[in-house]
């Protein structure tokens, strides 16, 4: 990785943040961007000898940055919206590693290519890449060895043959090991799997819901962009709508149903050409 310290932005929006897992470096400043609402960024758990910070993101307060000084795992909330409200920022130390670049591609058999450039290397022993369905929850499915020592510039490779086409968009990053099991994390990097059948609502919950309702909810944006939320009743009475912004990917979105009569309701979400409605009950 870079020496050079990096700028990581996240968005806040939707009732969340995005992205909501980040990968940086020691060093690396991480920017809370506010978008929409009334909320905070609270730390509720960072590293031994890390500062924590509570600071408010709203229409008087629309920007906040935190240097990362230490390594390890910093979790933060939005109070009035916590526990669903949350992220996480995986902070390692950097290695003797020049990663030029990693790109993802499909193949012509519409796998996942993934393609990096190292400038020079020492003492490394493997990449590790990782995979994420949902961009937060990473599982390894390979290991590629490293040159070790190197001046010289070296490409590497790896398809991934099973993405099936049950889902759209897949995340990859890279997990840099040395010799002496140091370890340092790329950026994160998403893939459109156009093999897949086009899907708009990944999730809702919690469904029974209870009042005052509160719907948290993943979607997929093939670009970024606006979704329509419209909230209807059993006689097909519009009682509320909002939009959510999105981003090319997985989105996560809070839906404020507020204190509606027990019952079952509809939702029609639409985002560009895409329309999906889901029916929710109300205890």
């Amino acid at each position: 990785m870079s020496s050079n310290a990096a700028t990581i932005t996240i968005h806040v929006k939707n009732f969340a943040f995005s992205p909501k897992t980040v990968n940086a470096v020691v060093g690396d400043v991480i920017q809370w961007v506010w978008d929409d609402g009334t909320h905070t960024t609270t730390s509720t758990s960072v590293p031994v000898g890390a500062a924590t910070w509570n600071n408010a993101m709203d229409a008087s307060h629309t920007s906040f940055s935190y240097t990362l000084t230490v390594a390890g795992t910093y979790k933060y909330w939005c109070i009035p919206h916590s526990p669903n409200m949350s992220g996480t920022i995986t902070v390692t130390g950097s290695l003797p590693v020049i990663l030029s670049y990693l790109n993802i591609n499909p193949t012509a058999a519409n796998k996942a290519m993934l393609t990096w450039k190292t400038v020079t290397e020492q003492n490394t022993a493997s990449f590790i890449v990782k995979r994420s369905i949902d961009g937060d929850n990473f599982t390894e499915i390979a290991r590629v060895n490293a040159a070790g020592n190197s001046n010289t510039e070296r490409t590497y490779t790896y398809t991934d043959n099973n993405i099936g086409t049950a889902n759209s968009y897949y995340y990859y990053m890279l997990e840099i090991a040395d010799k002496d099991d140091r370890r340092t994390l790329s950026d994160i990097k998403l893939f459109k799997n156009n093999a897949a059948v086009r899907k708009l609502i990944l999730s809702l919950s919690p469904n029974p819901i209870t009042s005052p309702g509160h719907l948290m909810l993943q979607f997929n944006a093939d670009k970024a962009g606006s979704m329509h939320v419209q909230l209807f009743n059993t006689a097909g009475r519009l009682i509320k709508e909002t939009d959510m912004g999105a981003d090319e990917g997985i989105n996560n979105g809070h839906f404020h149903l507020g204190n509606l009569p027990a019952g079952v309701y509809k939702i029609l979400f639409t985002l560009d050409d895409l329309k999906e409605t889901k029916t929710i009950v109300v205890n």
